[in-house]
């Protein structure tokens, strides 16, 4: 091993193509300094290695799994796994995480990070074990769910606490919002991945083992750690999410009107229909255990036991908040119970649940309003709450069968093709379907709709004005630049533009490292912050890491994603904006009634937000200046070729 890159790094990465069968492994350390590794690394090789005919679906599009620098030791919440690829939602950049066992497996094998190219002959997966690395046939498995392909490689393997990575009937068929699950219940989810490695024809990704990380400073690392553990461990906000997990929003977020409701057309749930829902009392009444990763402090998992009504016998995992907005609040749901056997069906069959509700939302206000009939339907009558028909749609998304096989595009693609003016009621951003409430929280909003790739909150959206926690003015000012008063504020638009860029940067670095954003100030203020993460790996790695250099790579990463979407998608400052309905539609009850988004206001918002990335306010193209400024200069040349390069 590299002495360079032995140190939190294992310094080696695989490359794999599935068309030829050729394994290389080659020294990753190159992308270190100037991209952390990661999704920062895998920014890099997909912009200088896919050409610019390539498409999601071509084989020669590459999936780049990572597990980052802080995974395999004790820094916390060092348990995610990253996968990133040229995405079939948005055409353009694709990325996501997961809490994971495999991303620790991986690291010890030996490898920081998976590039997959090329498309099998025939289904397959990998069986990575060390230095021995195979493709092996999948047939058996393809068309399997993701439990049972758990179930028969555990069984083939002869190991019942192996871990799997994989794709079910919805990657298999194409389904564009497909997704991947770890084991049973951990997504890697949004942007379709999960249909790029069905296009490959792999079935799944196994992982074991027996190497070590090596920390270059022992003792500077753990005396970090234990002082970030110590604080995360003081706040209430631990005991909560410890205790709840995400629903624990629940409250807040009915407050704040920050939960869809029958497909955005209001903010909060009737308090009449809410008394059934609260998700913490489904916790109380069916928990069984909790659910934690490596390295996770808080523990925001848990696994439930549902013993009485129509889905008596359930056993499965707590939903993550974004079922509570995504499936019960955005279809009208009326049982609570419901948001588990809807997640579980995702699990299953490997859609995102974000996109199952929003192409289902879309559906069912276009049937309300009679833009959609029975003859579209293929028969079916799809009111708001019908459980059983949101469980059919569901599978027939995944299968791509019927009516669902419109719906396996997506809302935005479906109400494309549909037409008749349907376009209003898919709401999405840059096609990705939302869960994300934009008119209740102006940070939120924007971070939301500037996401390369695609609606999102988890690479650059603060969470601050939606925590329900107060905010030390002094702590504020000195962390984000921002008064406390107003970070919190969900109704400023002043330094909201501020917040967004360092969140950015904020989760560029977590998702390079291998770091849950939950273990940040992204939840709470007194939890770890860049200066924290930057000590961390400098004493994980031996190199002297600084919040500035951090800041430096995040940004040279955010600006070569916008690269990608430019070269391969028609994205511009347009995409950069919430859907039609958040923009132009009044909250309409609860707290915040009447109020909307102020277009003026938010393009101000815009304008900031952009000239502090140096990037074009007219159009969102980032310049030559800005370019140079990371080392990119080849990539501006590029841009220019194609009329996509910022005026100064």
């Amino acid at each position: 091993m590299n002495e360079k890159t032995s140190y939190a790094y294992m310094g080696k990465a695989l490359r794999i193509n599935l068309s030829t069968g050729d394994i290389k492994t080659f020294d990753n350390s190159a992308y270190f300094d100037d991209w952390l590794g990661g999704s920062g690394l895998a920014a890099k090789i997909l912009y200088d290695e896919l050409k610019d005919w390539h498409t999601p679906y071509d084989p020669m599009n590459k999936m780049i799994f990572s597990s980052g620098a802080l995974m395999g030791t004790v820094a916390p919440g060092a348990c995610k796994i990253s996968l990133s690829t040229l995405g079939p939602v948005t055409g353009g950049w694709a990325t996501g995480s997961s809490d994971s066992h495999i991303g620790l497996e991986l690291k010890h094998a030996g490898y920081d990070d998976v590039i997959v190219e090329g498309r099998s002959y025939s289904p397959c997966y990998l069986l990575i074990t060390d230095d021995k690395v195979e493709i092996r046939d999948a047939k058996h498995l393809w068309g399997l769910t993701t439990s049972k392909t758990l179930e028969a490689l555990r069984e083939e393997l002869n190991d019942n606490k192996l871990h799997v990575l994989s794709i079910g009937p919805a990657g298999e068929n194409l389904s564009r919002n497909a997704c991947l699950i770890q084991d049973k219940n951990r997504a890697i989810g949004r942007c379709g991945s999960g249909a790029v490695m069905g296009s490959k024809n792999l079935k799944a990704v196994v992982c074991k083992g027996s190497k070590p990380v090596n920390i270059a400073q022992p003792e500077r690392f753990i005396k970090k750690v234990l002082e970030c553990r110590d604080r995360i461990n003081s706040r209430e906000t631990t005991k909560t999410l410890g205790e709840y997990g995400t629903p624990s929003a629940w409250h807040h977020k009915q407050n704040i009107c920050g939960i869809p409701y029958k497909n955005f057309q209001e903010c909060r749930i009737p308090d009449e229909e809410a008394k059934n829902l609260n998700p913490m009392d489904i916790i109380d009444k069916y928990q069984v255990t909790r659910q934690g990763f490596p390295g996770c402090v808080i523990c925001c998992g848990r696994q439930v036991h549902v013993t009485d009504g129509p889905y008596k016998g359930l056993n499965t995992f707590m939903s993550q908040w974004e079922v509570v907005g995504a499936i019960i609040g955005k279809l009208g749901v009326k049982t609570g119970e419901f948001m588990l056997a809807a997640n579980d069906l995702c699990n299953d069959l490997g859609l995102d649940v974000d996109v199952a509700g929003g192409a289902i939302g879309w559906a069912m206000e276009c049937y309300d309003r009679g833009i959609l009939t029975k003859e579209d339907t293929g028969g079916i009558e799809i009111k708001w709450g019908d459980e059983q028909v949101i469980l059919k749609l569901i599978e027939m998304m995944s299968y791509r069968k019927g009516f669902g096989n419109l719906l396996a595009e997506g809302s935005a693609r479906a109400a494309e093709i549909l037409g008749r003016g349907s376009d209003y009621y898919a709401i999405h951003v840059k096609k990705q379907d939302l869960y994300e409430l934009m008119r209740s929280s102006n940070g939120w909003c924007l971070g939301t709709a500037v996401s390369t790739r695609g609606g999102g909150h988890t690479t650059g959206t603060p969470n601050c004005e939606q925590s329900g926690l107060e905010m030390d003015n002094e702590m504020s000012l000195k962390i984000l630049g921002v008064p406390g008063d107003i970070a919190v504020d969900p109704a400023a638009y002043e330094g909201k533009a501020k917040i967004v860029y360092y969140h950015e940067i904020l989760h560029r670095a977590c998702n390079c490292l291998g770091i849950c954003i939950f273990n940040t100030i992204h939840m709470d203020m007194n939890y770890m912050n860049l200066d924290d993460i930057a000590e961390l790996l400098s004493a994980a790695t031996g190199k002297e890491f600084t919040t500035d250099k951090l800041e430096e790579i995040a940004m040279r990463q955010l600006n070569m994603e916008k690269a990608i979407n430019l070269r391969f998608t028609d994205l511009a400052r347009k995409d950069d904006y919430p859907p039609k309905r958040e923009m132009n539609e009044a909250i309409p009850k609860g707290s915040r009634k009447g109020w909307k988004i102020d277009r003026d206001k938010y393009d101000g918002m815009l304008d900031e937000y952009y000239d502090m990335h140096g990037w074009d306010k007219s159009n969102g193209y980032p310049t030559r200046k800005t370019y140079e400024k990371y080392g990119l200069s080849y990539v501006a040349d590029d841009m220019e070729k194609i009329g996509k390069l910022g005026a100064e």
